[in-house]
This record gives structure tokens, C-alpha cells and sequence, in this order.
């Protein structure tokens, strides 16, 4: 079941009793920032805040994305793996990327059940302005208020696909802000597309408040050149019902608010500090400036909000969600690939772990080569490649993996001068620096020069008597 829209999610939520209601008044600097934060960290359901502080006709929606279980709410399924899987056997053929084997289908299938459709708008034009929204401070030396789940929507110039992307954006007044979109982003690559055709104020529309899917999807790390509105189909499971603007940029018919604008590519202030999702604050730095022209509301709008720091909180269960929904995507690039793990404590772009199957000598490298080639994965700044028995996800058996298995002169690989993360400070230059992986597979007689050792086993007959007067003590002793 798709939803329509976050009015439709929040009931099911609320029928559901998963839908914490706070009527309490709170404000939108720090307050609602604070309470969100720990309600992830306690693994509470969503938040709607009735009663904000200045704002009579205005709810706000947080921590939607409470845990793993709360992305299992949103796409309606825990099997994350089975939407992607069930969207790949679309395909007869192997095309060489990813974006070849959806223009396969689209050939074939014209992909109709995930594709868009136009839907007269919920919302209607309004007087709204930028100051007028709910937005937050989230921390005490944040430089302002700012947008922190709003979906910024750009438009390719050359293939007309859309990208939703959620970047955190400062309010500076009724019709300005500053969008923090980082240069190898798919917005800010839009917009450099716009100024090479010499068009120097590059359409963009900011909404807020939709089907938490839709959410998701703006969140996750989609390949660049797959139009995000048709991801989030198949996230769905049928198509997003959306609406043309005058700039031709399409929207979700169902959004909460809708800010109808464009940012001129020549004009960039300074942004921040802002505490993020590291757990510190980022520095100030100079990024592009949304110009408001034309602004649409529904009555009584909900607004969605996060609040980022130090994990696990949203972002890091949205990380996991996409870990395991983009797995099946990643082994048809990467086949020996048997599962991943990207650590809710390594930020999402810091540590990666994989599972392989090994067949020849120097295929970890290999493996990890290629994983650093793809999208998002692309900024890890650790991955270390274990063998396929190893559980990814048991953090012990990757530490006795890298105990017994990694020379660290022959096993460990230090790659200079790369893209890494922009929000990673403990790079020299950002967003260039370092990236480590490590080799903490059996290696072959060529990696070693000598043959690997056998590994202890039980005899088959011994280890079963002993299982079974195991069994007979822990049925005697229940509390050791």
C-alpha cells in the first residue's frame, strides 16, 4: 500500500497507535530539536506537535524514520531487499550499468506502473513566505533557523529528469535562504549544467510534507542520471501523482508547501555554523542563495522536521534502510558481493563492510575498487572486505576477521587526494582527502607466498554428544 500523502501515512500511524501526539506548547528554537533527538535515541514512534509556539495553524511531524522499523512503516514491507529484487526481474539482459538496464525496461515496459501521473494539486497559491514556516534551530550555535527535511527539486537542463534532494537550508528572510548543496551533488551539478548553457538563475522548487517515501527517496543516494520520481515509484509501488509548475518543474500534487523560486548560480553567502550529523558543527562557507517567487499551501499544513547529531538518529536508519534496499542494485555491479553493513555509528559515508565470495588472489582490492565507484558509496572513507562466511553485520567476527586475516603492510590500501565527504573535518583540504581498505580476507597461496592454514574443526560425532549434554545443563540451569 502506497500513501498518498503524509496526511494519509499519519492516520495509518495514528490508527495504528504509533503516533505520539505532544500538545505541550514548544518552540522552534532548540525545543522541538531536543525532544526529537531523544525520542530517536529512546526508539519512540513519530512525533506531531500540536501546539508550536507561534505558529496557531501549523503541526509539526518529526522522527519519522525512528529505526529500521520505522522505514518498514513508510514503504509499507520488511522486506527491503524485495523491492529492489522484484524491480530487477524486469530485466532479461545484463546491461553494463544500472542506467542502461532501466532504459532497457523503459524500452520494453515503458515503465507505466512507476512513472509519474499528473493530479490537479491539493495545495492552492498562497502569501506564504520563508519566515512564515515552523523551521528550527536545532542547536544552540546553529547560525539561524533552518529547513532540515524540506526536499529541494532541480530539473537537468539537457535530459529533463528530476532530482529531489534533501539538503539542510538556512532561512535568511521572507524571500531568501541559502541552500547547503555540496559540489559533486546532483543539484549543484544541475545547476552548473544551467550555467554552462549561459542561464544563470536555475529553476528550483523547495516543498515540504509528502508521502514519507517520497521522503526517503530525496534522502537516498539514487544513481545520478535515474529520475528520482520514478525511484520513488518503485519505492512506492505505483506511480507519485504530481503537478507542473510554471518553471516547469514537476511536484507532488499532495505537498504540504510548496516554494516556487530559483537560485542564481553567481550569488553565494556564507552558511552556518550548523551542528550536523558527525556531531559537530560545520564551519562556515559560501553556497548558493533561493530567490522566492511563488509560494502554495494546503490549509492547516503539517510541517516535517529532523534533527541531526551524533547517531543513530533519522539519518542513520535511513541509511540502513538504503543499505539494504540498494544491496540487490550493488551486486549486480559488484556479483562476488554478498551483503554490506554501513555501521549506524559510521555515519553513513565513514565505514563500510562487505562480504565477498573469493575466488582468485587480489579480488578484495578489486572488490573494493569497485565499490568506491559507485554513487554514494563512493565517499566511504573505510571498507574492509571480508569473506562471505563472516556475518557483516556482527561487529566480532569482522574484529577477529581483522585480527587473523589482515597483514596490515600487504592487506591495507591508503588511496590520496580523493573525493571524500565535505562534512568530514578531519580532512586536510575538503572535500579531498584519504581513503583506507582494508584486505581481511583468507588470502591465496600468491598473496602469501605460502598456503593459508586449516582452520580448527569439531569432530561431527564428538560436537553432537556435547550439544546435547549442553542442552541438558541449560535445561537444568536457565538463568546461566
Amino acid at each position: 500500500m502506497a500513501f498518498a500523502d503524509l496526511r494519509e501515512y499519519l492516520s495509518y500511524m495514528n490508527k495504528n497507535n504509533k503516533l505520539i501526539e505532544i500538545d505541550s506548547e514548544v518552540s522552534t528554537d532548540l525545543e522541538i530539536a531536543e525532544i526529537t533527538r531523544r525520542a530517536t535515541y529512546n526508539r519512540l514512534y513519530p512525533l506531531l506537535f500540536t501546539n508550536v509556539k507561534g505558529y496557531p495553524n501549523w503541526k509539526v511531524v518529526s522522527n519519522i524514520f525512528y529505526s529500521i522499523k520505522g522505514i518498514y512503516d513508510v514503504l509499507q514491507t520488511n522486506d527491503l531487499e524485495g523491492i529492489s529484487k522484484r524491480f530487477l526481474e524486469g530485466f532479461s539482459e545484463m546491461p553494463v550499468t544500472i542506467i542502461d538496464k532501466v532504459r532497457s525496461l523503459r524500452d520494453v515496459l515503458k515503465l507505466g506502473k512507476f512513472t509519474p501521473r499528473a493530479k490537479k494539486p491539493s495545495f492552492k497559491e498562497s502569501n506564504l513566505k520563508l519566515t512564515d514556516v515552523p523551521s528550527l534551530k536545532t542547536w544552540p550555535k546553529d547560525a539561524g533557523r533552518f529547513f532540515t527535511f524540506s526536499i529541494t527539486i532541480t530539473k537537468d537542463p539537457e535530459s529533463g529528469v528530476h532530482n529531489l534532494s534533501v539538503y539542510r537550508i538556512q532561512v535568511l528572510d521572507e524571500e531568501r535562504a541559502i541552500i547547503h548543496w555540496q559540489a559533486f551533488k546532483r543539484g549543484s551539478i544541475a545547476a552548473m549544467r544551467y550555467k554552462e548553457k549561459g542561464i544563470t538563475k536555475v529553476p528550483i522548487v523547495i516543498i515540504n510534507g509528502v508521502d514519507p517515501a517520497i521522503a526517503f527517496t530525496a534522502a537516498s543516494p539514487v544513481p545520478v542520471g535515474l529520475d528520482k520520481y520514478l525511484f520513488a515509484g518503485i519505492m512506492r509501488g505505483e506511480g507519485v501523482e504530481v503537478t507542473e509548475l510554471d518553471n516547469g518543474i514537476m511536484v507532488p500534487a499532495n505537498a504540504e508547501t510548496v516554494f516556487e523560486g530559483y537560485v542564481d548560480v553567481n550569488e553565494v553567502r556564507e552558511e552556518g555554523p550548523f551542528g550536523d550529523h558527525l556531531g559537530y558543527y560545520t564551519p562556515k562557507d559560501y553556497f548558493p542563495t533561493f530567490h522566492l517567487t511563488k509560494s502554495f499551501s494546503r490549509d492547516n499544513p503539517y510541517f516535517h522536521v529532523t534533527s541531526v547529531g551524533r547517531p543513530p538518529l533519522e539519518d542513520a536508519w535511513i541509511g540502513k534502510g538504503v543499505e539494504r534496499i540498494f544491496l540487490p542494485f550493488t551486486k549486480m555491479i559488484v556479483p562476488e558481493l554478498v551483503d554490506m553493513n554501513l555501521p549506524e555509528y559510521g555515519v553513513f559515508t565513514g565505514v563500510g563492510i562487505f562480504s565477498i565470495k573469493k575466488y582468485y588472489p587480489g579480488q578484495a582490492k578489486r572488490a573494493m575498487m569497485a565499490i568506491w565507484g559507485l554513487g554514494q558509496l563512493s565517499l566511504l572513507k573505510f571498507i574492509i572486505i571480508v569473506d562471505a562466511d563472516v556475518n557483516v553485520h556482527d561487529l566480532n567476527e569482522v574484529v577477529f576477521a581483522l585480527s587473523t586475516r589482515v597483514d596490515p603492510q600487504r592487506d591495507v590500501m591508503i588511496v590520496n587526494s580523493v573525493l571524500t565527504d565535505s562534512l568530514d573535518f578531519s580532512t586536510p583540504s575538503p572535500p579531498l582527502g584519504s581513503k583506507i581498505g582494508i584486505d581481511a580476507t583468507r588470502k591465496f597461496k600468491e598473496e602469501t607466498g605460502r598456503e593459508w592454514p586449516e582452520e580448527v574443526a569439531s569432530d561431527p560425532s564428538v560436537a553432537k554428544k556435547a550439544e546435547e549434554i549442553i542442552s541438558q545443563i541449560k535445561s537444568r540451569y536457565p538463568h546461566v
